[in-house]
């Protein structure tokens, strides 16, 4: 919405910075905050599965005002969710954009995004939707585009055979794009993380886009209870942290983006986004404590724990990410009691930038470690080789079992869990490490 036109007799005030002028008022934001229609006033416990839970998030954000999306399985519920709720709340400026690719998708947030540095500009993808728009999410990555929101829907990375089964591999293949990526599972998770996800990538010392993730089908399309917050508080919490970003815009300032630049400046560059992720560990805590205070649930988190002992020294800790952790923590104690030990374990939600000094610190004393890797990987597995990284160097490092299961969005059973636990059993108990393996029903295969 524009503040009007200026004219020779009152030119609209503007100011110099290092990214060219920038010219206050083109954009007035009170008034797009004055247009939002409020999806809920008052907190209500609702039933929904994940696409729908990110849905309601991006669409009770003021600052997002345009929905650019092309459909792709599992993700596609969330463009239709989006769609069907402004279709039938004719009026407001809300507006979505379909378009013919995901590459275009990209294209057009990088439009957008630099257009106006205030506003949150969200899709979502899955699969070989978000390896189409590679070309525009590398130089993302980089753009200092902090407003840029893919929620990626996990689906495995392959056409030859398609399937629309979720595993990880989406996600994974695309760690060193520059994105922020958080990972969730269960549908109060997904609903809280993206509302977090704008304050972490528009803070003023990160502007890194943001990648906030779940698992396709097992999250996807599964539904559950979860709470969701009148969009008032919403914006109360969002507004505390995203500050008006001083750099120009498209539309407020003369600024330009992708053009040549000088090696020295280029080296530059790539330090300083090194740099902003580098924030991410200083700032998600924060932002993590005062979304608790402000709706009193758990915000953004290095990972999830379960079953960890006093001493911090289980037998076994397992490392894993998604909803399939959830079956740990229901054999968990059973397996205790069966077997005679102590098992805990981690599942991933900060994946990128990975927090390595948290996993370091909570792993160095558990007697062994077992990674469960649900993507395909020609190692150890992407998890494995974190896990291995953040604790090299300790003197006495517990030895690292990596196992893969769930590959292809299949469940990782309770049976299989046993399995891959009793493996990582005799490791603990002195046996030497053998090569990673894959579980499926129960067996190794």
């Amino acid at each position: 919405m524009s503040a009007g036109p200026a004219t020779m007799a009152h030119p609209l005030p503007h100011a110099a910075t290092p990214a060219g002028e920038r010219y206050e008022g083109v954009i007035d934001l009170d008034k797009v905050r004055e247009a939002h229609r409020p999806l809920y006033t008052a907190r209500e416990s609702i039933t929904a599965d994940g696409n729908t839970a990110a849905a309601i998030a991006t669409l009770q954000m003021w600052r997002a005002v345009l929905y650019a999306g092309f459909p792709i399985t599992p993700s596609t519920k969330w463009i239709e969710t989006v769609a069907a709720h402004l279709a039938s709340h004719p009026g407001g400026i809300k507006r979505v954009k379909l378009l013919e690719a995901e590459h275009a998708v990209a294209d057009y947030l990088v439009g957008a995004a630099a257009a106006c540095r205030d506003l949150v500009f969200p899709t979502a993808t899955s699969s070989v939707g978000l390896d189409h728009m590679t070309e525009t999410t590398r130089s993302l990555g980089a753009s200092g585009l902090g407003n840029v929101m893919i929620i990626d829907v996990y689906r495995a990375t392959a056409n030859f055979p398609l399937c629309i089964e979720g595993d990880p591999s989406d996600t994974l293949a695309h760690r060193d794009d520059g994105f922020i990526q958080l990972a969730a599972r269960g549908k109060q998770q997904i609903y809280d993380t993206i509302l977090q996800a704008p304050c972490l990538g528009m803070h003023p010392s990160i502007l890194t886009p943001t990648m906030p993730g779940f698992y396709g089908i097992k999250d996807s399309h599964r539904s559950a209870r979860l709470e969701v917050e009148p969009d008032e508080e919403i914006h109360a919490f969002q507004d505390a942290w995203i500050q008006p970003c001083p750099l120009p815009g498209l539309i407020n300032g003369d600024t330009a983006m992708g053009n040549c630049v000088t090696s020295r400046h280029f080296q530059g560059f790539k330090l300083a986004q090194r740099r902003r992720m580098e924030q991410v560990f200083d700032v998600l805590p924060r932002i993590s404590d005062d979304f608790r205070r402000h709706f009193g649930r758990p915000g953004l988190a290095w990972f999830d724990e379960a079953g960890w002992p006093p001493d911090g020294a289980p037998d076994i800790a397992v490392v894993s990410m998604g909803p399939d952790f959830g079956t740990f923590e229901a054999v968990r104690s059973r397996y205790e009691a069966t077997r005679g030990l102590r098992a805990a374990g981690i599942a991933m939600r900060l994946l990128t930038p990975f927090p390595r000094e948290a996993v370091r610190q909570k792993l160095k004393r558990a007697h062994a470690i077992l990674v469960v890797n649900q993507a395909h990987h020609q190692g150890r597995g992407h998890l494995t080789l974190d896990v291995a990284d953040a604790l090299s160097g300790l003197p006495d490092a517990p030895p690292v079992v990596a196992a893969f299961a769930g590959l292809g969005g299949a469940d990782v059973s309770e049976a299989t869990w046993e399995a891959m636990l009793d493996d990582a059993r005799e490791v603990a108990g002195g046996e030497p490490v053998g090569p990673p393996r894959v579980y499926h029903e129960g067996a190794a295969l």
